[in-house]
């Protein structure tokens, strides 16, 4: 034994291997001390910066200056399972133990977490360094946050530099000795909501060895189980049974973790099946945010003397879903009341409970963790409040446990509702969901206590619903005009649905009522006609990687399940409920009719503007999306058209098509190796820099710029290959069928399969500079069998920031990153007088409603886009 396990820098000459502690959290109690907790929000130093990751930089570097990371502390021990004990920057002492962490090829140690409170995070990285002659050498430390940097027990370096998503590079000289040199490096973070924090440290020059001391390790062994290791991987994330699929060599004997779980198996033929825990991991208890159904598995050789190992994730997806409805509107909602019931979320489960059973008493511990969040301002609390103001409506009071009504009134008399509110808090108001909810919660609180005082604001009930309903009525207003800037979000327009029927059940003001129903039936159909088989796979304003990944994920997966039939049952419970509890909004046959699978080609188009404002999105200035779909029974393909192409990106889902809820197919240009919702863009979800793209009716194009200091310098596309009946690649295209739907992807030089690590059989790269793409889908109806449709397909032109193509319909589509885009060398954007045109607010086989236009008509029902719609009294 050597005791210890010895690695290589890579390539970039990042330091992939290291061991670390933390992260520690503590509270922040120093905001008082910098910002006015009353007055004005607005201006420079305002409260408002708390909510707005990259403005509250700024005030991150301030807190920093009052709570730093402490330097008069001696640096632990560097070796594996060794303590560590470490005072935070507001005198707290923690105790843990170092744990072995290798990174992504990114090389980012990677601490990010959701933050529903303010909250400082320290967290230590250590690692040591062998030279055999002493030198000089520098280390380029890249970080979020401030950091103290420690050799051999010395502070080199103290760096008190803050970004929002993207790290911050610093070059910090050492003398290395001859030998082994511990390098620790000290981080700090304050979270206000998404709290990105993390290291990366490359070694310039001549390369160096990374050593881990680690008791009962050998060397050898453990450098060899490296190799063996990074060639393992798991060929399908979403498992629909509890067991994980492994790949890699043949004949290696491993051993697989899952929490206190351990198995031995071995690949026989490069393949083994490990089983899981029956159960669904609900995501913890989180009433608010929809858990990604992750799990991590870890693999290691099946050897004592090698510490080292991979971790893997993979996903239990939700087990009820239909992509064809059945049954009646009537079982469909007792389907979702009795999950909801069975539920992670609190008020939803209570809410389905007293709707199925009517002597049914409230549980007052599924109330716990709302009026925790309500109480301590946690970021999402808005969305409790409302689901509690549907149990105050619902359920009555000899339905309630002792004190629990009290303790709720208590909590929403004592709440902040809105920013220009006192309070020092990182509540986000400033998304277009967050506002509203807020607006719909004042209001709805402030009319059921209209007498009373709240103690928060010092305002009466009256004052609040005054307020809150005057911004509900503009915001809705906007909407119905003009559509979301958060265009068809799989996440946030299920919180967008909870708001509005809140408002048209328990509203008392009837233009109220009827403006949220207008906007309502709006809402629902736009998703009824941008899903697919129970599959909400448009294109996305904001979206999260594990929807991304499979349907099931999906917030509007159980709205959709309610009212027509199809999608599927998961932990985003709460809007759900709301409508099926509903006794006043009755969704229009004509919405539920237009959810169905279309018999033929369905072209639907979707253009959304408006205006961001200063006071409730933190910008000024025109928002528009332009959004079209492509289905048929059997497949789907979704994009925007030119969105802001050539800017930074953040969570949207520019194009994709789909064969089924698992079978979605897309290409990022990724920013980093992340994939939880801390990091935006992260790999899958959103781009660095958005791309061009346009679509003609079953084609897609896409033009992506890497600069060349790009962090990852690459595009790369998600094609699970587990999912699909059958696959084959001609030429530049990778193809795949699924029943009788089809979808092809090419690139220029074509793609390399990924054949290892948690993207194994999932991921493609491309072969040359992955700066152009093109997807096309078809079907058996349209193109025969699967092989006639790969031989129809045809070569695109791939240029120097360029692509054409001639689809199989014969049109010739020509796209550059400057110059127009073209069919049948026409430019697409022109009308027939040759004018550039803005395109309809909505069109498809349903409906033609120019922008301007007063009223969409849905069957026999008729939405004034200025009013809204009558609804019949409850």
């Amino acid at each position: 034994m050597t005791d210890r396990t010895v690695h290589s820098l890579d390539r970039n000459g990042f330091v992939r291997d290291w061991l670390i502690v933390g992260a520690w959290s503590e509270p922040v109690a120093e905001l008082p001390r910098l910002l006015d907790e009353g007055g004005t929000p607005w201006g420079e130093g305002g409260r408002w910066v708390l909510t707005n990751g990259p403005d509250v930089t700024p005030l991150k570097r301030r807190l920093h200056d009052l709570r730093p990371l402490r330097a008069d502390q001696p640096v632990p021990e560097v070796v594996e399972g060794g303590e560590v004990a470490y005072t935070g920057p507001t005198g707290v002492s923690h105790v843990d133990y170092w744990r072995r962490a290798h990174t992504a090829a990114d090389g980012l140690v990677d601490w990010s977490e959701f933050c529903f409170t303010p909250s400082y995070r320290t967290a230590i990285a250590a690692t040591c360094l062998e030279v055999d002659q002493a030198e000089w050498r520098t280390l380029r430390v890249a970080s979020t946050g401030p950091v103290l940097v420690h050799v051999n027990g010395k502070l080199v370096a103290s760096l008190v530099a803050v970004s929002y998503m993207e790290p911050i590079e610093h070059d910090v000289r050492v003398w290395l000795p001859s030998g082994t040199s511990a390098v620790a490096v000290c981080s700090w973070q304050v979270g206000f909501r998404e709290c990105r924090q993390v290291l990366r440290m490359a070694v310039a020059g001549l390369p160096v060895r990374v050593v881990l001391p680690s008791p009962g390790a050998d060397e050898r062994i453990s450098a060899v189980a490296e190799q063996l290791l990074d060639a393992v991987g798991t060929p399908r994330w979403g498992l629909t049974e509890p067991e994980v699929e492994l790949t890699g060599p043949d004949g290696l004997a491993l051993r697989v973790r899952r929490g206190p779980t351990e198995d031995r198996v071995l690949l026989n033929g490069g393949r083994a099946t490990v089983k899981l825990a029956t159960a669904e991991d609900d995501g913890g208890a989180s009433a608010s945010m929809l858990s990604t159904g992750e799990l991590t598995v870890r693999v290691a050789i099946d050897h004592d003397a090698a510490p080292v190992f991979r971790e893997l994730p993979v996903a239990r997806l939700p087990s009820r879903r239909r992509g064809e409805a059945s049954g009646s509107p009537e079982q469909w909602r007792d389907e979702l009341l009795r999950h909801a019931e069975s539920g992670p979320n609190g008020a939803a489960a209570e809410l389905a409970a007293a709707a199925l059973r009517e002597d049914h008493v409230l549980r007052a511990d599924r109330l716990d963790r709302p009026l925790w969040m309500i109480d301590n301002r946690a970021d999402c609390a808005d969305f409790e409040i409302l689901g509690l103001m549907h149990l105050w409506h619902r359920v009555p009071a000899e339905r309630w446990p002792d004190g629990l009504r009290a303790r709720v009134r208590e909590s929403l008399l004592g709440m902040k509702y809105w920013i220009d509110q006192p309070g020092l808090d990182a509540m986000c108001y400033f998304t277009e969901n967050h506002q509203f909810v807020w607006h719909v919660a004042e209001y709805l609180v402030g009319q059921a206590f209209s007498g009373e005082e709240f103690t928060n604001a010092g305002r009466s009930g009256q004052r609040h619903a005054e307020h809150g309903g005057a911004l509900a009525r503009e915001w809705i207003t906007r909407k119905l005009a003009g559509g979301y800037s958060e265009f068809d979000s799989n996440a946030y327009l299920a919180i967008d649905v909870f708001a509005l029927v809140s408002l048209v059940e328990f509203a008392p003001e009837e233009d109220l009522v009827e403006l949220a129903a207008g906007l309502l039936d709006k809402t629902l159909f736009t998703l009824a006609c941008n899903s697919w088989r129970g599959s909400h796979v448009s294109a996305h304003g904001r979206s999260y990687v594990q929807t991304q990944r499979s349907a099931r994920f999906e917030e509007t997966a159980s709205i959709m399940w309610v009212c027509w039939g199809n999608g599927a049952l998961n932990s985003a419970t709460l809007p759900a409920t709301a409508l099926a509890t509903a006794q006043r909004y009755e969704l229009p046959d004509a919405i539920r009719n237009a959810a169905r699978p279309p018999e033929g080609e369905w072209l639907g188009r979707q253009h959304y503007r408006g205006d961001y404002r200063q006071h409730h999105d933190l910008l000024s200035r025109p928002y528009e999306s332009d959004l079209l779909v492509y289905k048929t029974k059997h497949v789907m393909l979704s994009s925007v058209q030119d969105y802001r192409f050539g800017l930074p990106g953040l969570q949207e889902y520019i194009w994709g098509a789909a064969l089924g809820p698992e079978t979605q197919v897309y290409v990022t240009h990724a920013p980093n190796e992340a994939t939880h919702s801390s990091a935006r863009p992260n790999a899958w979800a959103g781009n660095r820099i958005l791309p061009r793209v346009r679509q003609h009716r079953d084609t897609v194009l896409a033009l992506y710029r890497i600069p060349q200091d790009d962090p990852m310098g690459y595009t790369h596309a998600w094609f699970p290959l587990s999912t699909v009946d059958d696959w084959t690649v001609s030429g530049s295209w990778i193809a795949a069928r699924v029943d009788d739907g089809y979808l092809a992807l090419s690139t220029q030089d074509g793609v390399r399969i990924v054949e290892r690590g948690p993207n194994a059989y999932q991921e493609l790269r491309a072969a040359g500079s992955g700066t152009a793409w093109v997807c096309v889908v078809g079907d058996a109806d349209r193109d025969g069998d699967f092989t006639e449709f790969v031989g129809a397909l045809g070569e695109p032109q791939f240029g120097d920031g360029a692509v054409g193509y001639q689809t199989r319909g014969g049109a010739t589509l020509e796209l550059s990153w400057d110059g127009p885009f073209t069919v049948d060398s026409r430019p697409a954007d022109l009308d027939e007088h040759g004018v550039p045109v803005r395109p309809p607010h909505l069109e498809n086989p349903l409906c033609q409603v120019p922008f301007g236009a007063t009223e969409l008509v849905l069957g026999e029902q008729r939405v004034d886009l200025r009013r809204g719609r009558p609804v019949r009294r409850g």
